[in-house]
């Protein structure tokens, strides 16, 4: 152990103590810290071991003791390191290991995709402002890039589902008394429609059916309300139905892939693409 006694002071503390760096020593111990410079003494030897009198500045407090600058410097927190990389099917450019204190302060690095792929993100998502906590890691993700016919035929598909969405919706039907009910239209209710018009045709005048909320128990209808629910029902699904096949046909002959992902349902259709059905339902439309 050494024994440690401050500028001016004949008090000793038992100490260890280590070099930091040229300019940074560290004491251990118990002792009081303080700003004034110290001798260091080795037991039963009366001359000092060392001079450390110009250690006057507290660099920074560790455990159980002190780190002194002989310079004036004291310790700063290093501001966190941010990395950038890119994973595979592309590259990135530009300073990839920054150290910054605000994610506002980063230069985030170009990225450029190799052919074939695209750019779709960095993972993590960069926050665009923010204290940087901590070291933290980006990684640029490349995504093979789709051709204009798997393009299409998602958005088809897409299409699709928005068709179904629409039978689903249903339709509200006008009954011969005045009121007005709800009915869905998904594809078994429209097929056991369809296979309901044999019962009309019958001239039954107790036609049993239900409509959309399934709170409600069946009841039975007349044969002319049954009638006018049929009428509407499939009335609405040959208009979608025409629709979406005019729309598939129309989606499939577009040329770039910006195009494709603008198309949603329910689009008017150009009429170079529209079929004798649709160009009808879009008359009565216009009537209407």
């Amino acid at each position: 152990m050494l024994t440690l006694k401050y500028t001016g002071e004949k008090t000793g503390y038992e100490v260890s103590f280590k070099n930091v760096n040229s300019h940074v020593v560290q004491i251990t111990g118990y002792f009081p810290i303080k700003q004034k410079g110290f001798l260091l003494y080795r037991d039963g030897v009366d001359e000092p071991l060392g001079d450390y009198t110009c250690y006057t500045t507290v660099y920074r407090e560790v455990e159980q003791g002190a780190q002194f600058s002989d310079d004036g410097s004291v310790y700063t927190t290093p501001l966190p390191t941010v990395t950038f990389s890119a994973g595979y099917g592309g590259s990135v450019e530009g300073e990839l290991i920054q150290t910054a204190e605000m994610y506002e302060d980063l230069n985030v690095p170009e990225q450029t995709p190799e052919e074939g792929y695209e750019f779709i993100g960095w993972h993590p998502e960069i926050p665009a402002e923010g204290e940087i906590s901590s070291n933290i890691s980006f990684q640029a993700v490349f995504s093979r890039e789709k051709t204009l016919e798997e393009i299409k035929a998602e958005k088809i598909a897409e299409m699709e589902l928005k068709k179904q969405e629409a039978m689903r919706a249903g339709i509200n039907v006008t009954l011969s008394n005045g009121s007005i009910e709800h009915f869905s239209l998904d594809d078994k209710e429209t097929k056991l429609l369809m296979g309901l018009q044999a019962n009309v045709a019958a001239g039954e005048e107790k036609i049993p059916w239900h409509v959309s909320d399934e709170t409600v128990h069946c009841k039975y209808y007349s044969n002319a309300d049954m009638k006018s629910i049929i009428t509407a029902a499939l009335a609405y699904a040959t208009h979608h139905e025409t629709y979406i096949r005019d729309l598939q046909i129309y989606i499939n002959s577009m040329e770039n892939k910006e195009t494709v992902e603008e198309a949603i349902y329910g689009m008017v259709i150009p009429e170079g693409y529209r079929s004798e059905v649709l160009q009808d339902i879009y008359k009565i439309q216009e009537v209407g």
